[in-house]
């Protein structure tokens, strides 16, 4: 599985003055940790903080996510309808979630963004990664789309060894039995570390103890604060 360039995604611009983190990564990356680790350290020095996720909870309980997360039924669902999915719910949490807190002044933290299909349903599903990772790397109508989706003022993308994502999966309620393949962990999260290179995105190594990999994310942060007034767009 090869693709010759990772896009550059044209993301649009902050409406407000607030800061937009995103925190993206496979499966057991340490994603929903390090979001909390991140909310709590902020909130603790004042800074008022919004922490959400994609996909949303609505697009979880669709009967579309189901049959694909729960039964695995890949032939009742067209790859690139699946895809189009995730980019309708994140431009449509990006309008009534994420830019009203970023207009209010307040720091939005979000658990997975714009590549946020990558993580949670392509390790398990394989028959289905050919198409959505085209779509992702090599279709004019998603680089088109990702203008719909404000740009974060810092990205995140967390990776670990292929063993360490298992046994953490492992270790959730329900995932005891999942299989993953190790080999295929490690190219899934190639191709999600050529994205991020391609879009200045921070990649971070999360197979440490939380507050390492909190630490490594706060002198990111601290380096990267942008003017409170900004409206730019692309940097």
């Amino acid at each position: 599985m090869t693709w010759s360039d990772a896009p550059q995604l044209p993301f649009g611009p902050n409406p407000g003055p607030g800061r937009l983190i995103s925190i993206d990564g496979l499966d057991g990356s340490g994603k929903t940790t390090l979001t909390a680790s991140l909310r709590d350290h902020l909130t603790a020095t004042g800074v008022p903080v919004l922490t959400t996720r994609l996909p949303t909870t609505q697009m979880r309980e669709t009967s579309f996510f189901r049959l694909l997360r729960d039964q695995g039924r890949t032939d009742l669902v067209d790859p690139v309808a699946f895809e189009v999915a995730y980019m309708v719910d994140r431009i449509q949490h990006c309008r009534t979630v994420i830019a009203p807190a970023l207009r209010e002044g307040r720091t939005v933290i979000t658990d997975r963004y714009a590549l946020s299909s990558i993580g949670t349903l392509l390790l398990r599903l394989p028959e289905m990664r050919r198409t959505v990772l085209d779509a992702l790397f090599s279709d004019a109508w998603f680089i088109d789309l990702c203008r719909r989706l404000i740009r974060p003022d810092v990205s995140f993308v967390l990776w670990t060894e292929p063993e360490t994502g298992a046994r953490r999966l492992r270790s959730r309620p329900g995932e005891a039995d999942a299989g993953f393949d190790p080999l295929e962990y490690a190219e899934l999260q190639r191709l999600l570390l050529e994205l991020a290179a391609a879009n200045d995105m921070v990649p971070v190594d999360s197979g440490g103890p939380p507050e390492e990999v909190l630490a490594a994310c706060l002198a990111h942060l601290e380096g990267s604060r942008r003017p409170a007034r900004h409206r730019g767009g692309r940097r």
